[in-house]
Order: C-alpha cells, then structure tokens, then sequence
C-alpha cells in the first residue's frame, strides 16, 4: 500500500550538471533504486553549434526527445536523418547507434531527452504550443507541455490513483499544489489524483510526466 507523502522540490542549483567541450547537460530527475517505473530519466541538453550528441544503446528501451530552442536531427541505420523542429517531439528506439546533431553553425540548441525502460512507437508529434495556448499538450507516453499566461490555472486528472508526477518548469513561474516553482526547478509529487497549478508569469511554460510508483519488492 502506497502512503500520502509530501512533494519534493528539486531546485535547478541541487540538480547534477554535466559539461564537456560540445554539451552542457542538467540530470533535471532519475529514478531511484526503490522505484519500478517506465521513466527512467529526464535531461536537458545543451548542444553547441554543429556539434552532436549520442545517444545510449539499449535493446528494450526508448529516447523521448523534445526540442525548445531550435530544431534538431536525428541519425541512425534505421530511419536515416531526421530533422524535428522545436514545435514536435520523436521518440526513438534506442537500439541502435544514434545521434542529435545541432545543425545550426552559430547557435545553441536546447532539447530534452527522456529515458523509458520500454519501446515507445517511433513516430513525430506536433506539440506547437504557441498555437495552442493555456493548455496542456500531450506529448507522448503520460506527458505533456503547455504555455500559459499569467493567472492562468490549469489541472491534470490523473489516469489512475496511486501515481508519482514530475513537473519542471521550461521557463517563467508557476503555483503547483500549493508550491512555488522557478524557471529550471522541478517538483515530485507522489500518489495523486489531480495536480493543479497556476501560470505567475506571462509564457510560462510547464512540462509533466506521470509515473506509477511502486515499491520494489525485497
């Protein structure tokens, strides 16, 4: 039986940063050895100008990868080179050799890579969320992203009871369960059935993941 605990924060100055001569990268969340769950990461990666980064390679596993500032490609054996734009996401079967490449010549690329301990179907998904405003969007797998302007409140039933949610907040600041998040912070929320927040700043921008949270067993 899972118990009611309290959220945890994550500020973006305890979360472990990794830096080498063509990639900034932020470990925003992993799971722990007590967790059994289909999330296995969340990273934000930033690329320098046409340099690339790779990605691992896992036979039984996915990478969920969302763009935020500039577009991206993608290459490996299988589905040759793909280019995604800041406005989609792709998720990608990690077993094969694969790499981002910031195409750009003198510009920074900001992207997410999601881990999954399981193979997601390997398809693109429009995720514009300037045209699609005060609202989440989902993403693919139990996550989703949304912009929204100040003051504006939104909420997210749950699927099942019981679940664990991570919310980071791209940019801007919002209210979640009553907790204040910063741009880069990010909050664990564990057996929910509802997660309500409030957008304090104009183009707030808000990324969720949903989990369920088991114990693992001795």
């Amino acid at each position: 039986m899972i118990t009611q605990t309290e959220g945890r924060i994550i500020l973006s100055d305890m979360q472990p940063h990794t830096q080498t001569p063509t990639f900034h990268k932020t470990h925003i969340w992993e799971k722990s050895e007590t967790q059994d769950s289909e999330l296995e990461y969340v990273e934000k990666v930033l690329l320098l100008p046409n340099c690339t980064f790779s990605l691992p390679v896992l036979s039984t596993h996915s990478i969920l990868i969302i763009p935020f500032i500039g577009d991206l490609h993608i290459e490996n054996a299988r589905i040759g080179h793909k280019l995604i734009e800041e406005n989609q996401s792709f998720a990608l079967k990690t077993d094969l050799y694969s790499e981002i490449l910031n195409p750009y010549q003198d510009e920074i690329v900001t992207f997410f890579v999601v881990k999954y301990s399981m193979l997601l179907a390997e398809e693109l998904n429009d995720i514009s969320i300037q045209m699609s405003k005060n609202k989440l969007i989902p993403i693919h797998r139990a996550s989703w992203i949304g912009q929204f302007d100040g003051r504006q409140k939104g909420g997210l039933a749950l699927a099942n009871n019981h679940k664990c949610v991570l919310a980071y907040v791209i940019d801007g600041a919002f209210e979640i369960q009553d907790r204040l998040l910063h741009s880069e912070d990010a909050l664990l929320l564990n057996s929910i059935e509802m997660v309500d927040f409030e957008a304090l700043s104009s183009q707030a921008i808000l990324l969720i993941f949903e989990l369920a949270l088991y114990t693992k067993r001795e």
